[in-house]
């Protein structure tokens, strides 16, 4: 098949990994790849590895991209980069003339829907909300329970139109790096070798639950509990605002010796790392960072926003707790960090659950099968 992904923009979160890992299954699938989009978002990151390093991998790929500009600047400036861009996109979709034409950006919908054709659209985000430029696609994935609840509700998706495809993630996070390797990562970031440690990965903001994470621990943990931890965050400001930001709450909390930031980077040895990975977040489609903790083998803990439930049996293979509840938080982080051998029972059968469930193998073919029953239609 000849498929196009039509995207707004990559950014450095688990869209871009997704649609990565998706990316590189359907052209080993034999598959013709090429996504229309506008580009890289750098956003408060000087680092521009990660986006270096996604560009090169979809060309080696063999999978092409389109550009168009993204519409920005004073109100009249912006009606005239959106016409500008509408025409470029219905003309790349109407020279290539796909079989698939998978929009990862609802606010894109209503191109092909303009163009009168059959499309995809993924869920991606649990923020959005109706609005002119979002039209019901011809089948519409959903990644998770929630999100599929979510898109009938708010979205007002008709409920026969949409497909469950969980998303995937390489089986690489369940290859284990050699404890040496772990030691020296961990002496590089001057990470401490005698604490528990407990990780975070993703955007440091509200969205995220940064703040969360930090209560639970400044307030709800007892100083014996404090005392044997040492907090380790992977991922990178949403914004300059955001250092100050986390830097007062930590002093705030007076836990602020006991935090190392990293900026975002591969997550993989650091899952590793982890003794116990918290997901804090209050929004959320999936949580792809959950899945890969649990995959690593890394005891997890996390919001019940969407995909909770789909990844996590409460208690048997992890911890979910109620969003926004740092008190409940807490109280499972004062259990898990305490109790060893229910850490360690926990990460294996998380371990096991997300090999089960949730590999990008499972994704792919699940994905395929959407577009071979869009093509009969």
């Amino acid at each position: 098949m000849k498929i196009v992904f039509v995207v707004m923009r990559f950014g450095q979160d688990g869209l871009s990994t997704n649609i990565l890992e998706l990316s590189r299954g359907l052209v080993d699938k034999g598959h013709e790849l090429h996504i229309i989009t506008s580009g890289f978002r750098t956003g408060a990151t000087t680092d521009t590895t990660f986006f270096k390093e996604l560009k090169t991998t979809f060309t080696t790929l063999g999978i092409r991209l389109h550009y168009f500009m993204e519409p920005s600047g004073n109100p009249i400036k912006k009606i005239g980069l959106s016409i500008q861009s509408l025409l470029k996109i219905g003309s790349v979709l109407r020279k290539l003339n796909p079989d698939v034409i998978h929009c990862h950006s609802p606010n894109l919908t209503f191109i092909p829907w303009l163009m009168g054709r059959k499309y995809v659209s993924t869920v991606h985000a649990d923020t959005i909300r109706p609005n002119s430029r979002y039209k019901h696609p011809t089948l519409l994935i959903a990644v998770s329970e929630g999100s599929k609840e979510f898109t009938e509700r708010v979205m007002g998706s008709p409920p026969e139109s949409i497909r469950m495809v969980y998303h995937g993630i390489s089986d690489r996070f369940a290859t284990l790096i050699p404890d040496n390797e772990i030691q020296e990562l961990k002496k590089i970031n001057a990470i401490p070798t005698d604490k528990i440690i407990l990780g975070f990965v993703g955007r440091i903001s509200e969205l995220k639950g940064t703040d969360i994470l930090v209560a639970a621990i400044g307030k709800y943990l007892s100083k014996e509990t404090r005392e044997k931890i040492h907090i380790v965050l992977v991922g990178d400001y949403l914004n300059k605002d955001k250092e100050h930001w986390l830097a007062a709450m930590l002093a705030e909390q007076e836990i602020e010796h006991q935090i190392t930031v990293l900026p975002f980077q591969d997550p993989k040895p650091f899952y590793q790392l982890f003794d116990v990975f918290v997901l804090p977040s209050r929004s959320d489609t999936f949580g792809l960072v959950a899945v890969e903790a649990m995959m690593s083998g890394c005891c997890t803990i996390r919001a019940d926003s969407n995909g909770a439930y789909d990844q996590i049996d409460h208690g048997i293979n992890g911890m979910i707790f109620q969003m926004e509840n740092a008190a409940q938080l807490g109280d499972q982080l004062e259990q898990i960090l305490n109790d060893e051998p229910l850490r360690q029972q926990m990460a294996k059968k998380g371990k096991k659950k997300a090999l089960e469930n949730f590999t990008n193998q499972q994704m792919i073919d699940n994905t395929i099968a959407v577009y071979e029953e869009l093509v009969r239609m």
